[in-house]
């Protein structure tokens, strides 16, 4: 039997540290989109013992992780051989870790005899994903505009999602300064660790930005109330991690490329994450080609990379190919 898995990255644009009875507590919003995407095909070893990776050091790694992992739940999982066909880059702002271990997880659970989990979530915790932010792995079964209200303070209460289609016209151009990485690891954990909740009237905002103005201009399709929505939430997000990154953006490079481009009225730039990746909204393919020429023109276009994506409204697709069912495909 062989599964292969394909999912897009996360955009997220801003978690939000409410205090437990805030609503939000480690909620906010993101879009799945559909590029860089990963692809990971996993089949049965050989008959060697061994499993056999196909994929870049960095990415082996984290299969062979994942393999322990997954190991110490479902214990009679036999060797496996995993190919990492695409691969979306780490520490950008991407959610590549998470979509990456959620995708290798879902092939895993299918190759030991188990369907495709209904909801990804109850297994993602055992894999050491969704701690705080659920986003990734919401959008990692249903795609499109994801609004995650967070931890309930009720622990019997489920966590609560809304999801918004983005516009199929619509497009997202994101920018990324070369050689360089958003904050991940240690450091951010003690981030964490030590800042106080955001603000109660900063959330109240927040959650008002979202429900009345992001949410409503994403089913209206109204493109420039949600760009002018976005920027305001990714500057009202951002201010909570200036002190650990250096300001509302990660990267004084693509800080200065925000207000250059602003200045040719190019707006609703926000970070995903941690950066240092930078996305712009745009309402049409020719919009976000005008918006990546600008970019490519402007003082530091010589030292950053440009993508033009979609949004992605539909969860992993995932496909299994065995002798005794033919060839079946799960959406």
């Amino acid at each position: 039997m062989t599964v292969v898995v394909t999912t897009g990255a996360r955009l997220h644009f801003g978690l939000l540290c409410g205090a437990p009875d805030s609503g939000w507590h480690y909620g906010g919003v993101g879009l799945m989109v559909d590029q860089p995407a990963w692809r990971i095909q996993v089949s049965r070893g050989p008959l060697t013992g061994e499993d056999v990776i196909h994929a870049d050091d960095t990415t082996m790694h984290r299969v062979e992780s994942v393999l322990s992992r997954f190991r110490q739940v479902v214990t009679d999982l036999s060797c496996v051989e995993c190919t990492v066909h695409s691969a979306a880059p780490f520490h950008s702002g991407l959610g590549a870790g998470t979509q990456f271990t959620l995708a290798l997880g879902t092939a895993l659970i299918m190759l030991s005899g188990k369907p495709r989990p209904d909801d990804i979530s109850e297994f993602a915790s055992a894999l050491d994903r969704s701690r705080r932010s659920a986003v990734g792995t919401y959008g990692f079964d249903h795609g499109g505009f994801v609004i995650d209200h967070g931890i309930p303070q009720d622990a019997t209460t489920s966590r609560a999602f809304d999801r918004v289609r983005f516009p199929d016209a619509w497009r997202v151009v994101m920018l990324s300064p070369q050689m360089a990485a958003g904050l991940s690891g240690e450091p951010e954990e003690t981030f964490f660790g030590r800042q106080n909740y955001l603000a109660d009237d900063t959330v109240s905002r927040i959650g008002q930005l979202i429900e009345a103005d992001l949410a409503v201009a994403l089913r209206d399709e109204k493109f420039q109330r949600f760009c002018d929505a976005l920027e305001s939430y990714g500057h009202l997000a951002g201010e909570y991690y200036a002190a650990a990154q250096g300001g509302v953006f990660s990267d004084r490079q693509m800080e200065k490329l925000v207000h250059e481009l602003k200045l040719k009225d190019i707006t609703g730039a926000v970070q995903s994450s941690w950066g240092p990746t930078v996305c712009i909204p745009a309402q049409s393919e020719q919009a976000a080609e005008k918006i990546r020429e600008a970019a490519q023109h402007s003082a530091c276009g010589a030292t950053i990379t440009t993508k033009i994506v979609r949004g992605l409204n539909c969860g992993a697709t995932v496909r299994t190919t065995a002798p005794e069912q033919g060839h079946r495909s799960f959406g």
